[in-house]
């Protein structure tokens, strides 16, 4: 194993600047991609229709909120006209705030309170609804802190003199003040500001799609070595030819592993990612998930110029249905299930990929070959 350890190191010697450049790709093209893609979402709006039927207090601070989100443009019209427009595409979606939207919010009741319409250019749809879902949870705490509030004076024989609708009211104006709900980002060492966007792109997604496109081209040496002069050398060796390619394998993963515990740190340190111990899990699985798959599919081609032009429409089709480039605005579990990127994203650290790529590789490494006399 030490000789073939120094033997792959001998190899990164002197093709280190191509190594370099696939194990760099995952975090320098992800980052330069949010980056470039923020900005450009910061600088442009998304059309947005508002359709309000209740006429209550609550529904006009609804709409006011959401009328104050800089990335919206909002258009409050009536039904017919929002959806007319939806077809014609000049909306990306269409929300409606049901009537009686504050008496359902006063029961305790969260569902089905708004009312969306898409189209199939609704491309924006999911963080949009994600957006209003968290206007619509800040009334649903507020009502039921209210309700709170006004059973435990009942339960202490007491008359706290005020009704639900004061004390939601008050709960408003004092978030208002303490900016309870805001949060913060900032890059490293910069001043802070208040985060009120709404992201389009998931930088985890987009460096799934990158660190998938670097580990099929980084595990191109399989057809490489495939060359006469490289299969007689490894004739003279002790182990045999599938335990030569294992061992340099779990040399590259081991490689791409460590390259990946960088990155968390890069995306803690600079771009105040929150890192917990399962995405780190999850991370490992899923790059031991897409390098089982990269290994085994590169030792079905005797040519580079072949393998990579099999390997971009392959990792496109993994990043769409993963919804690595944006959020997928189905769920379908068969559909999304078909890309590993999809449960690296949903924190799965067991899941069918991984399974499935351990299997496989054990029945490589297993099968007998047949041999020819």
């Amino acid at each position: 194993m030490a000789a073939i350890i120094k033997t792959r190191f001998m190899h990164f010697h002197k093709q280190w600047l191509s190594l370099l450049f696939w194990l760099l790709v995952p975090v320098v093209f992800s980052t330069l991609f949010v980056v470039t893609a923020t900005q450009w979402q910061q600088e442009t709006q998304i059309p947005v229709g508002l359709v309000v039927e209740d006429e209550s207090k609550l529904a006009a601070d609804l709409t006011e909120a959401i009328n104050d989100n800089p990335l919206l443009s909002v258009q409050q019209t009536e039904m017919n006209q929002a959806l007319r427009q939806l077809e014609q595409h000049q909306l990306d979606s269409v929300f409606v705030i049901r009537d009686g939207y504050e008496e359902e919010i006063s029961s305790n009741n969260r569902n089905r309170l708004i009312t969306a319409y898409t189209s199939d250019r609704s491309f924006a749809y999911t963080p949009v609804k994600e957006a209003i879902a968290s206007y619509v949870q800040e009334d649903a705490s507020s009502s039921r802190a209210a309700h709170y509030v006004i059973q435990l004076a009942e339960q202490q024989n007491g008359n706290i003199g005020w009704n639900w609708e004061e004390i939601v009211t008050t709960s408003k104006e004092i978030k208002k003040q303490e900016a309870l709900l805001h949060t913060t980002f900032s890059f490293h060492q910069s001043e802070k500001q208040e985060d009120t966007s709404i992201s389009l792109w998931n930088i985890w997604g987009i460096w799934a799609a990158f660190a998938l496109l670097s580990t099929f081209f980084l595990f191109d040496w399989l057809i490489k070595e495939r060359q006469s002069s490289i299969t007689l050398r490894l004739s003279l060796l002790n182990i045999s030819y599938k335990s030569y390619l294992l061992y340099n394998g779990l040399i590259y993963l081991a490689l791409l592993w460590l390259v990946d515990g960088i990155v968390l740190g890069i995306f803690d340190y600079y771009l105040d990612e929150q890192i917990r111990l399962a995405d780190f899990l999850s991370m490992l699985s899923f790059q031991f998930s897409i390098s089982t798959i990269a290994f085994l599919f590169a030792q079905f081609f005797r040519s580079t110029f072949h393998y990579y032009v099999s390997v971009l429409p392959i990792v496109m089709l993994l990043s769409i249905l993963g919804g690595a480039w944006i959020s997928v605005p189905f769920d379908h579990g068969w559909v999304t299930a078909l890309s590993p990127i999809d449960a690296f994203l949903k924190g799965k650290v067991v899941n069918s990929w991984l399974l499935g790529s351990v299997i496989l590789l054990a029945c490589w490494y297993f099968r007998k070959e047949k041999a020819y006399a």
